[in-house]
């Protein structure tokens, strides 16, 4: 899946209404916020893609592997 179309989902309110309905795990909204959080350290702070990871990964409270896996899941095609 890629970051426009889940954000078009979750604007939109059906990531929501799926997550409340039982359908998805709240791991979506956790791995949006993850890859939305890194990618705005990159354009702002200008760090590269891995200090960010490293970041991300306490900022978060998660291990780098976690993190790798969230931007993964929403990397453009």
């Amino acid at each position: 899946m890629n970051i426009t179309l889940a954000n078009t989902l979750f604007n939109d309110g059906i990531f929501s209404e799926m997550y409340k309905a039982g359908f998805i795990t709240d791991k979506i909204f956790i791995y949006r916020e993850m890859y939305l959080w890194v990618q705005a350290q990159m354009r702002t702070r200008g760090i590269t893609k891995n200090q960010a990871v490293l970041e991300a990964g306490g900022k978060f409270g998660r291990d780098e592997r976690t993190i790798w896996r969230a931007l993964n899941c929403f990397e453009e095609e």
